[in-house]
């Protein structure tokens, strides 16, 4: 308590990133936290990430206006890392709104966990899956000493964003969207094929109801397909996860010059 006193300028500027970041990055900005576990959670980070920082600041009181400014910048940038975390894992939500459109789950929309978004079947079953993963592998830990190791690289009142920000953040979008269609493309296929044989079998026996008889059988054929390709889903969760750092990485040496 006494260092946050003595250096209640650096701590509270190094806080807004925190706070920001958790405020938008996955997992964490999650519903079922409690506001007062993300709220602490914030503080703890600022807390362990002040004492190594030598960087002068602003004072709020001789220096208001560029300590205001500062204090934005940290909080741009928290949120820019959140960002970024989130959309990497938004192509999990991707492969499962395609299934689910395919297989015919889009209208059993449920209620996503941790937010307010509705989210068909397998959308739900994916991100629990990837949930678990990331969990299991320490991301949460990876999140957090990303957002530590993000004061190192960009030291505060030094941000800058590259000129080039709008071709990356477009190619990050294609690498998403080719990531979610990826993961799904072994049960889109299996669909498009069981839709393909129907059509088929819907001119050689016309007196046979392809609505009634398709969907079940599209429904058995996507969910053995997601069961056969197991293996191949956790090595693809391995690649997003892996993604997610990697990219956190290049934005953080982007972004500190």
């Amino acid at each position: 308590m006494n260092y946050v006193l003595e250096h209640f300028n650096l701590f509270l500027l190094v806080s807004l990133r925190t706070i920001a970041f958790i405020a938008a990055s996955p997992l964490m900005s999650m519903n079922v936290w409690p506001r007062l576990a993300k709220i602490s959670l914030a503080f703890g980070l600022a807390y362990i990430a002040a004492p190594s920082i030598d960087t002068s600041v602003p004072d709020i009181l001789t220096n208001p206006g560029q300590f205001v400014v500062d204090g934005v910048m940290e909080a741009i940038i928290g949120l820019m890392l959140g960002f970024i975390a989130t959309l990497v894992f938004s192509a999990i939500s991707i492969a499962g709104q395609a299934v689910d459109i395919q297989i015919g789950f889009s209208m059993a929309q449920l209620v996503a966990p941790g937010s307010t978004t509705q989210m068909g079947i397998m959308g739900n079953v994916y991100n629990l899956l990837f949930t678990l993963y990331f969990l299991g592998m320490g991301g949460l830990d990876g999140l957090m000493l990303a957002v530590l190791q993000s004061f190192t690289i960009v030291h505060i009142g030094a941000f800058q964003l590259p000129s080039d920000w709008p071709g990356f953040l477009l190619k990050l979008m294609g690498l998403v969207m080719s990531m979610g269609v990826e993961l799904a493309a072994p049960l889109l296929a299996a669909l498009f094929l069981s839709d393909v044989t129907f059509a088929f079998l819907s001119r050689a026996v016309p007196q046979m109801n392809v609505f009634v008889v398709g969907l079940p059988v599209k429904l058995f054929a996507g969910l053995a397909m997601f069961a056969i390709v197991m293996p191949g889903t956790v090595y693809l969760f391995n690649q997003i996860f892996s993604f997610v750092f990697r990219e956190l990485q290049v934005v953080l040496q982007a972004i500190g010059g």
